[in-house]
């Protein structure tokens, strides 16, 4: 098993679901309900792929009004902000849908943005186009294989769209998305702290050796 690198956080209130949106466009936002065509469904929102617990799921219907058929969640996903400052997705993993899993979804894009207003934004670069790590059918709950994206750049906020499902289904579902990558704002402030570091270092040796020359001056004037 390979080691992970570091988690990248999704920040509060920033995670959207959206609809009918493609790469490169402008982002579609969807709605909670029970079904019908725009929705997520009302206990299945976004938010869930981000609470570290695999029993709950983010399930969107897309462009189908209801039933199982093939087009259903396709064409939908999210969007949010990650918490650190300067951030870099490096890459992800998913987490399966269990009993749901002929929906859940084989491929997505990637791509990242840092437009101030991400609802209406149209500059998204693509990061990403490949599989979302599920492509074996699991039998239990379970993340799916870590997927590496090639990016240097630094993107506040990202959006995930689905292309593609397992099989004919009346939502896409699935359960988490780990984010992996750095901040260069870490380096930075380690970079601070050794510098602090250093010179607190040099200033208690110069106290040190201001007190061996005080005491010495003191037993001078004694003799």
């Amino acid at each position: 098993m390979i080691a992970l690198p570091t988690f990248l956080n999704a920040q509060s209130g920033t995670i959207y679901a959206v609809w009918n949106t493609y790469a490169g466009g402008i982002s579609t936002l969807a709605t909670g309900n029970t079904s019908g065509v725009g929705t997520y469904y009302t206990t299945s929102s976004p938010n869930n792929l981000f609470d570290n617990n695999l029993n709950t799921l983010f399930s969107s219907e897309g462009n189908s009004s209801s039933g199982t058929n093939a087009i259903a969640g396709l064409n939908t996903g999210f969007y949010m902000s990650i918490a650190q400052c300067q951030p870099v997705l490096i890459g992800f993993r998913f987490g399966n849908a269990y009993n749901y899993s002929v929906r859940e979804p084989l491929t997505i894009t990637i791509e990242g943005t840092n437009c101030a207003i991400v609802s209406t934004c149209v500059n998204w670069t693509l990061l990403y186009n490949g599989s979302t790590g599920l492509d074996i059918q699991e039998n239990s709950l379970a993340y799916g294989d870590y997927e590496s994206i090639s990016n240097s750049d630094i993107y506040e906020s990202y959006r995930f769209l689905v292309t593609s499902k397992r099989n004919l289904s009346n939502y896409v579902s699935y359960s988490e998305v780990q984010l992996f990558g750095y901040s260069s704002q870490t380096s930075s402030s380690s970079e601070t702290s050794s510098k602090f570091k250093y010179f607190d270092s040099i200033f208690q040796i110069y106290r040190s050796s201001f007190h061996i020359q005080k005491i010495f001056f003191k037993r001078y004037l004694k003799t």
